[in-house]
């Protein structure tokens, strides 16, 4: 069981840093997609890990709660990815501009 969990968190690291690049690198122009790419690995990054953690509460809890904070934190701080309804929240006004039309 140990062999899984550690592929579990492994994973879910992986997960989270292939969207945490793609805040930092903005490899997907498209703001549409990146946001969806960025939610997308950081859920599936943090569901992994969680699970990987071997007890689902306290650890997984515990572990979802402290990188998902970081996850929205970093969203909100380097991100226009951070959409809710219509509206964006963002640390810059650069970031809060509405998305460009396709």
């Amino acid at each position: 069981m140990e062999r899984i969990e550690l592929a579990l968190v492994a994973a879910g690291l992986i997960f989270i840093l292939a969207g945490a690049s793609q805040a930092r690198y903005r490899y997907i122009k498209n703001r549409t997609r990146a946001r969806h790419y960025y939610w997308a690995t950081s859920i599936i990054g943090i569901v992994c890990f969680a699970v990987g953690t071997g007890r689902i509460w306290p650890n997984g809890v515990l572990a979802a709660l402290i990188i998902g904070a970081f996850v929205v934190g970093s969203a909100y701080f380097t991100t226009p990815y951070l959409k809710i309804g219509q509206q964006i929240y963002a640390s810059n006004q650069e970031n809060r501009e509405p998305d460009p039309s396709a």
